[in-house]
């Protein structure tokens, strides 16, 4: 088994494929829009690179593509930063071999710690999935298989922040909705974002997985160009800046309008549960680094 840098385009290719190769099979995963999985990968277009950096690393089994991790630094100069785009099989030595490429990146940037799975942002995907297994991908929120959480915690790494997620009917919301912020839509749903769904501290996109995942490669085109005029069912929060039982129902009201049935937010009312659970997981080290390296040998 073996960890290498990606430098290439064909790895690159590899890379983007990994969690198809690993989950293409199991229904509740769902694999992202490809031309908006190469744009976040694109280190000369994404916003992440104009301050940030990181380092992509490809795991092979007998030549095999098995497992993927990126280590990155949202800004130069940082003592902690994150790894993500983290899928594998569950293998303790893949998963070791790949935490341990990222954190020796890191240690060259100078990073005493990193936390993760954190792919760019927390706002964009946070954590994985530590309860809800049944519910499938949505946007903004991966479903991974339950060994993920295991075998990060197998390989000693300290659990960190929950984020919750609840799905709420629209039609629970109540008043009216703000107007629409002049902002910038998040970039978490690629062309599909919806202006009615930004509003000041707080935003939606539309959850594109389930239509993008019912088209067929040829009628991918057709679905994404019909996607684009309107008529998903569900809205899925990823920015909340402030208090999100304030934020949130605002949010929910402005969905409501938009014409949508569902919001998924990270707050839901008293006596609300939870859909879905994620997790993130920090590794910590000396300044040198060489300790933990040896400890790990």
């Amino acid at each position: 088994m073996t960890v290498e840098p990606v430098e290439a385009r064909t790895q690159l290719r590899r890379f983007r494929d990994i969690p198809f190769l690993l989950h293409g099979d199991d229904e509740r995963w769902r694999d992202g829009v490809r031309a908006y999985e190469s744009w976040r990968l694109d280190a000369q277009r994404h916003p992440y690179f104009d301050a940030g950096d990181a380092a992509y690393f490809l795991a092979r089994r007998g030549g095999r593509p098995v497992g993927r991790i990126a280590a990155h630094l949202p800004e130069p100069g940082r003592s902690s930063g994150y790894f993500g785009f983290f899928d594998g099989p569950d293998d303790d030595d893949v998963v070791t071999a790949l935490l341990d490429a990222a954190q020796d990146w890191l240690v060259g940037e100078g990073a005493m710690s990193m936390t993760g799975p954190v792919s760019w942002l927390p706002e964009e995907e946070f954590g994985v999935r530590i309860d809800g297994h049944d519910h499938p991908t949505i946007t903004g929120r991966p479903w991974q298989p339950a060994w993920y959480e295991q075998a990060l915690r197998r390989a000693g790494l300290e659990p960190g922040e929950v984020r919750r997620t609840y799905r709420l009917a629209t039609a629970d919301g109540a008043g009216d909705p703000p107007s629409p912020a002049d902002e910038d839509p998040p970039p978490h749903a690629g062309g599909y974002s919806d202006v009615h769904l930004v509003l000041e501290g707080v935003a939606a996109v539309p959850d594109v997985s389930t239509t993008l995942a019912s088209a067929s490669f040829r009628s991918a085109w057709r679905v994404a160009r019909a996607a684009r005029r309107g008529g998903f069912d569900t809205a899925v929060c990823v920015r909340c800046d402030g208090d999100p039982a304030v934020l949130v129902p605002r949010l929910l009201a402005a969905a409501k309008r938009a014409g949508y049935r569902w919001l998924v937010a990270p707050w839901g009312p008293e006596g609300a549960e939870a859909e879905t659970a994620h997790q993130v997981f920090t590794r910590r080290w000396p300044p040198s680094g060489e300790s933990e390296r040896s400890a790990r040998r």
